[in-house]
């Protein structure tokens, strides 16, 4: 309130005194020296005291007051040296003020400063009382009254000050005195005399500095007395005075001002019940926006006294005398905050249906007014409340069931999406939209929107949103199971999803739930890609079931060796009859398919070995006499002579009782007739291995052999040996997937970094369908490893690809790299080895950070420029936004890893990121400035 602003000003410093006090004598006679020479020195052997030459100011101070104890009050002299004097007591308070500013005074300065004050009163009294009618007593009174409030002397200052006003009227410092005069009775209550003497300084300012503050505490003198309309007017008369520029331009003092005068006028109006009159005051063109503002003020007076009718009536007054003012607008949107303030909901929701139609943004109203203040204010708090008016409607929609809120929220929301779609997915409206359609069972329609907010392309922006798509495409496939369409989306949306969130419950029953549809509907590779996403993070039972089908899809699409892997590990962790029967049985038909797809190649002893395995891994089974019989007579047709004797002892042992049984021992004794008695050994362990009938000792001969080519260094031969392994042995499975990483290393030796590369995918292909219980820790470092490396060969091509005009080709090439990216990075991630899986998370976080920045950065279009550009930008920001937000995400995913004792540089570099992405969240500190105001 002004009331409490300035209640006491400092006297301002203003010493004159530099030989201004007495120009003139009574004399003309011409003298041979003057009292300036008291300053320099003085010879004149003629008058006494004899006077030296004074170097210092104390020096000279002295001469001056030497010279006083011995003249007389008639020398016409002793004023002009008590003026002297005083100069020089006022320029060291001078000093002494500008040590006290900078903090530098300390106590004996201090006491020297009010000695000094003292002094400067003395002669200031003394000049007044030995020379009462000097023509400048008023600047001497001004100057007294000054240093008496220096030692808050508060009344002799004040009695000083009101003999200038009453001895000198024309004086130039009778506005000033006038002014700190209504100043101390305005603090004491004396309202009367305030007016009093404010009226005079307006009077007698001539439109000085004091004026414009004295209209103001006049005003506040008359609102004391309850003087209301008068203290209206002199609150209208300092604002017209003070000419405000347009408010949103107002800073600093200006704005506080404006803010202070319109606050009091406002409170005179109320009380003066003056309302209607408003319009008299500011009637003038050029005060227009006064007129609505002080309408504005007085309405939040009542806002905050709680008064909203008053407050809302106010405005309306505003609206209905003033039809055709800019600020039409304002006012109702003023209204319409105060409903919101107020939390009357309805009142609310009735002024938006009637502001949206005239004042939207696409309205004509605003055509030649979109420059102007009022429509981006607009603009602004229109997009805000069709939020608040469609998220109300689509709340009581859902407690009720009442259809005209659901028409009700449906109509916002299409008005918003109307104008202002562009901000649709930073405001989640389609999610928002897309959750009302849904509720009334519009769920064609309410897919559409879930997928705007959860997709770009193929890239989840919306987790939430996503998981929405998945459950809506199941629930229209389930009501149109002859529609494939929904099928294809389903495991389309699940896939995306799964493949970044596999470690949430719910997203490995989507996994589970959609293996399940593609097998049933023949849809194998789809069945498999879900079950490896969730093949090490779900729980037994859900991953046996997701296993088993996928090495039913594996058999579907003749790849028997993944299914053998897959049903080998299901039969060792069987706890039932019933699975061990169906577990037994399909392995079986898994290896005896391999056995008759080497057969058709031509492999006739990869084969035999195939159709003997059925017996060993799978003895149990319906087909593992037939298929060990088809392995001896194999063997006997192509004199694998060593094979047939083999197989037919094995089936001696296990199928005693079989039909085949005696032409099986007849096959035997002819198997030894025709091998003699020669045994077949290997010379060197690569003989070994090629010809051995011990798979395990062949298995082991050729390990070594490899092994000892790479110890001696000869690269081509130990790649054909590990070569050799790897086409040959598939088990043990740790030993298999050490081969292939043995041929990535000795490739990327030779620089063949495409053979090394296709060695890595080949260990990520087959540790994806290895089973958990085969995997060691050496193992998921290999294919960790190996998926990282692929990964960040793809993060390379990713990092080049520039997004340049034309965009939408550019674009579409980079989302197709950072995709494969991104689902590499995964991949290296799931196996949860801290130095590869912080890595990888830092790195998608990182992908998705520079799309972003790419998306900002992306060549613009060379025929935008304006508006359009400008528009251009912002939808651009808009569709970067996303994105940041998943980098976010991500260094967060990492940063979360501390809480498991993870220690890792790529940890510290994802804190690093997020410090620069959200610092009010992660420590770092924002820039400050301190100001400091000086009072001259």
């Amino acid at each position: 309130m002004m009331e409490n602003r300035e209640m006491q000003l400092p006297i301002r410093c203003v010493y004159l005194l530099v030989f201004l006090m007495l120009v003139g004598c009574s004399t003309t006679e011409p003298q041979e020296s003057t009292l300036r020479d008291l300053d320099v020195q003085s010879s004149d052997k003629d008058v006494a005291p004899v006077f030296v030459k004074a170097k210092t100011e104390a020096d000279i101070k002295q001469a001056y007051n030497d010279y006083l104890a011995s003249a007389s009050s008639a020398e016409k002299g002793r004023r002009m040296a008590m003026s002297r004097l005083a100069e020089l007591e006022i320029a060291e308070l001078n000093k002494l003020d500008e040590s006290t500013v900078n903090n530098q005074i300390d106590i004996e300065q201090s006491k020297t400063y009010r000695a000094s004050i003292q002094r400067t009163i003395d002669l200031l009294s003394t000049s007044l009382a030995e020379y009462p009618n000097a023509k400048d007593n008023d600047r001497i009174l001004y100057q007294l009254a000054q240093n008496y409030e220096k030692l808050n002397f508060q009344e002799k200052s004040l009695d000083t000050l009101t003999q200038l006003t009453m001895r000198f009227p024309q004086s130039i410092y009778y506005a000033e005195s006038q002014f700190r005069l209504a100043e101390n009775a305005f603090i004491s209550g004396d309202y009367l005399t305030a007016e009093s003497a404010y009226s005079e300084v307006i009077f007698s300012s001539n439109g000085n500095e004091f004026y414009e503050r004295s209209l103001v505490k006049r005003g506040w003198s008359r609102y004391k007395q309850n003087l209301f309309t008068e203290a209206i007017e002199d609150y209208v008369e300092a604002i017209k005075y003070r000419k405000f520029s347009a408010y949103h331009s107002l800073t600093g003092n200006d704005k506080s001002d404006f803010d202070e005068y319109f606050r009091a006028l406002s409170l005179a109006v109320i009380n003066a019940n003056y309302v209607e009159n408003l319009k008299n005051y500011f009637s003038e063109p050029a005060h227009s926006e006064y007129l609505y503002y002080s309408y504005k003020f007085v309405s939040l007076i009542y806002v905050a006294q709680q008064r909203y009718a008053d407050a809302t009536n106010t405005l309306d007054k505003f609206i209905s005398s003033n039809p055709g003012a800019e600020k039409i607008p304002e006012a109702y949107l003023d209204q319409i905050e105060i409903f919101k303030k107020a939390d009357l909901d309805k009142q609310f929701e009735v002024a938006m249906e009637n502001f949206y139609p005239r004042f939207n943004v696409k309205n004509h109203y605003w055509e030649g007014k979109k420059h102007t203040q009022a429509y981006k204010m607009i603009k602004k708090s229109m997009r805000d409340n069709i939020l608040l008016v469609a998220d109300a409607q689509q709340q009581a929609y859902r407690t009720t069931h009442d259809s005209k809120y659901f028409t009700a929220a449906n109509e916002w929301y299409r008005r918003y999406l109307n104008q202002y779609e562009s901000y649709a997915r930073t405001d989640k409206v389609y999610t928002a939209y897309a959750e009302l359609l849904a509720i009334k069972n519009k769920n064609t329609e309410a897919l559409t929107y879930f997928e705007k907010a959860a997709y770009d392309g193929n890239i989840v922006l919306d987790k939430e949103a996503a998981y929405a798509t998945i459950e809506l495409t199941d629930k229209l496939y389930k009501a149109q199971p002859e529609n494939s369409h929904w099928l294809d989306l389903h495991l389309t949306y699940a896939l995306r999803s799964v493949q970044l969130y596999q470690k949430e419950p719910r997203y490995q029953q989507v996994s589970l739930h959609a293996v399940e549809l593609a097998y049933n509907n023949q849809r194998y590779a789809d069945a498999i890609r879900f079950s490896n996403s969730i093949a090490g993070v779900t729980e037994n039972a859900t991953r046996n079931e997701s296993n088993y089908i996928k090495g039913l899809s594996y058999l579907k699409t003749n790849n028997a060796t993944e299914a053998e892997t897959i049903f080998s590990y299901l039969l060792t962790t069987a706890k039932n009859t019933n699975d061990k029967n169906r577990f037994s049985n399909s392995l079986a038909l898994a290896i005896y398919q391999q056995g008759k797809a080497d057969l058709m190649n031509n492999k006739v002893d990869s084969a035999i070995t195939h159709y003997a395995r059925v017996a060993k891994q799978a003895g149990s089974s319906d087909i593992a006499p037939d298929s060990l019989y088809e392995a001896i007579s194999l063997a006997v047709k192509h004199e694998r002579w060593n094979q047939a004797v083999a197989n037919i002892e094995l089936f001696q042992r296990q199928f005693p009782k079989h039909k085949f049984y005696q032409d099986a021992t007849r096959q035997l004794s002819s198997a030894y007739i025709k091998l003699g008695k020669d045994d077949r050994a290997a010379i060197v362990f690569e003989e070994i291995s090629a010809k051995d009938s011990d798979e395990n000792i062949k298995m082991s001969a050729l390990w070594q052999a490899a092994a000892l080519y790479e110890i001696k260094n000869n690269v081509p031969d130990a790649i054909r040996a590990y070569t050799r392994y790897v086409d040959t042995y598939k088990t043990p499975y740790a030993q298999y997937i050490e081969a292939m990483n043995k041929l990535s290393a000795l490739y990327l030796k030779q620089n063949q970094t495409e053979k090394s590369s296709f060695w890595q995918q080949k260990i990520i292909a087959s540790d994806n369908q290895a089973l958990q219980n085969n995997k060691t820790d050496r193992t998921n470092y290999i294919a960790a490893s190996s998926a990282l490396a692929l990964a960040n060969i793809q993060k390379n091509k990713f990092d080049n690809k520039r997004l340049v005009e034309p965009l939408a080709q550019s674009l579409r090439d980079k989302k197709k790299s950072m995709q494969d990216a991104i689902s590499l990075f995964g991949q290296a991630s799931s196996y949860n080895i801290a130095e590869v899986t912080t890595e990888a998370t830092y790195s998608i976080a990182n992908i998705y950070q520079v799309f972003a920045k790419s998306l900002l950065d992306s060549e613009r279009p060379k025929n935008l420029a304006g508006d359009e550009l400008e528009q251009y930008n912002i939808l651009i920001e808009d569709q970067a936004f996303p994105f940041e937000e998943k980098a976010i995400e991500f260094y967060e995913i990492n940063m979360a890893r501390t809480a498991d004792g993870i220690q890792s540089p790529w940890i510290k570099k994802s804190h690093t990121e997020l410090q620069a992405l959200f610092p009010s969240r992660y420590g770092r500190q924002g820039k400050f400035s301190i100001f400091r105001s000086t009072v001259n």
